[in-house]
Parts: C-alpha cells; structure tokens; sequence
C-alpha cells in the first residue's frame, strides 16, 4: 500500500501559504501548550466558524513547533479534494509514522487497529518531553458514508498511549454530532470567544452559500435566510422569525417552530447563538457573510 507522493508536497503548500496569512495568536498557543505540558496524551480542538483562522493557526503552529526536536508533528488536510476519507487518512498518516524498512499491510485501514499499533511503539519509545502531535484540519469535511455506523471520524483512537495527541480544527457543532467517542484528555478552545480576522473571500462565502443551499432551498429555508441576512447584529429568536414569515407571507408559507428550528439546525456551522435575556438569539456567523448574502438575496 503507497502514499501518493505529491501528498505531502500538497500540504506543504498549504501550510506556506495559510501561515503567510497567520495574525497574532499567541493566546491560543497558550492554551494549546498548556494543554500538552497539563495532559500527558489528549485531544485538542479548535473550533470557529468559517473563515475565523482555523486552518492558519495550524499551518502556523506546524510552522513553529516543527523543527522543535521534542515535537514531531504530522500534518492532515482533509480539505484537498478527494483526500476526506479515512482511507486516505490512514494510509497517510501510517506511512509517515513506520519505519523505512517496513509496509503498511493492506487491511491497515479497516478502522484503526494498525494505527494504533504504531501509535503504542511510538509511544514506548518516546523520552521524557517527547511528544508526537497529529493535526488535522477541517475535520467537519470528512465523508464518513465508507466507515460502519458508530465508528469514530477516521477511525480516530478512543484511547491515546502517553504522549499522543491529536489537535484538530473544525467548524461549529453540536456535541451529540460529534462523530468521535474517546476516553483521553480532551479540550476544546472556542474562536468566537476572540476577536480574530475573518479570512473568508466571496469565492469563500460563494462555496458556503451553495452548502447551505444543499439539494435546494424549501419555501420555509429562503424565508429564514431573508431574514437573517436582515437581522440585527444580536441575532432574532425563532419565534420573532416565526413572527415575521407570517407577517410578510401567510398565505403562501406554513410553518411553525420546529421547521425553522430544523432548518437553522441544518446550518448551525454557519450560525451564532446569543443568549439575551434567557432566550436564543441567531445571527449568521460574520457581519460580511450577512452582508454578502444581503447582496445575493436582493
């Protein structure tokens, strides 16, 4: 079993080119190094909507912290088109982690019995202060339709040996969709608590658009958008968007709470929940993608 060698060259484009675009973000490495110095194996994810930074503060921290001799790191993006299966991801992450004499065996990615074989070896071999770091970014794009039901994203371990960790990026979800069941040290560091620069382009907001549209947009869902895309910088509640469908269109539109609250659950990557006076406020996830849409809509 062989890695396509342009793989690797692939992501070291990535990492150059998202790290030239990084900002100041030492506070975030503080809590990504105090949660390896704290844990002696765990996984660490880092959270925010699109465009918050996510994929430039991990290009950056490989950059940093790759010539570190106690760190190694291995880096995985599984953004590239055609590379958001475990398959690719375990043939990978294997290949950069057995030794030059040995071969990856063909059923290495029939879930992660041989990742975690090595992931132990190199565990017993790590000294003190050592440490091997997976990072893996935009884990929210990954196909899980090849992998058996209840399995882990990638087959990622539910148990680390000591001095393993996992650091990933992906967007906004709800913890009963995780897709990962794991007993190890865990954290999970929130961008929207910081004031960081939106990254996000048109062709950015154009390919979010077009999720949110999925297989087309119902009556119900365009109306919400609308709405939205209008809403003040606080957000609205579902049932003010509740007030205003029928306000402006009662004829033409049925619907009652729990349809808009599907349809936002179906965007919650693309959505900020404010709480004002114990209530629910949404607001989609950048004042410039509300905007962008505000253009598109009208």
């Amino acid at each position: 079993m062989n890695t396509p060698p342009q793989l690797q060259s692939q992501f070291q484009q990535i990492i150059l080119k998202k790290s030239q675009n990084f900002t100041n973000c030492e506070l975030i490495f503080t809590a990504i190094n105090d949660f390896l110095h704290k844990c002696d194996r765990g996984y660490f994810t880092i959270v925010g909507s699109p465009g918050s930074g996510k994929s430039a503060i991990l290009a950056q921290f490989f950059a940093s912290y790759n010539s570190n001799p106690d760190i190694k790191i291995i880096y995985y993006n599984a953004q590239i088109e055609g590379k958001n299966t475990a398959e690719d991801f375990l043939k990978y992450v294997c290949s950069q982690l057995i030794r030059k004499t040995e071969e990856i065996p063909d059923n290495a990615t029939e879930e992660s019995w041989f990742l975690s074989l090595l992931l132990q070896r190199i565990s017993d071999e790590l000294v003190p202060n050592q440490k091997l770091i997976i990072a893996i970014d935009a884990l929210d794009t990954i196909n899980p339709k090849n992998q058996p039901l209840g399995t882990n994203l990638l087959y990622l371990p539910r148990y680390l040996p000591q001095g393993i960790y996992f650091l990933l990026t992906r967007r906004p979800f709800k913890k009963e969709k995780s897709g990962l069941l794991i007993e190890a040290p865990s954290q999970i560091l929130d961008l929207s608590q910081h004031d960081l620069k939106n990254w996000d382009t048109d062709s950015a907001f154009t390919q979010h658009w077009q999720k949110m549209q999925g297989e087309g947009f119902s009556d119900i869902a365009m109306k919400i958008l609308q709405i939205l895309a209008t809403a003040e910088n606080e957000g609205i509640s579902v049932s003010t968007i509740l007030q205003r469908i029928y306000r402006t269109n009662p004829p033409t539109i049925d619907a009652d709470i729990f349809d808009i609250e599907e349809v936002l659950e179906n965007w919650f990557e693309f959505l900020q929940q404010h709480q004002v006076n114990n209530q629910i406020r949404y607001s989609l996830y950048h004042p410039n993608f509300r905007d962008w849409l505000a253009e598109q809509l009208s």
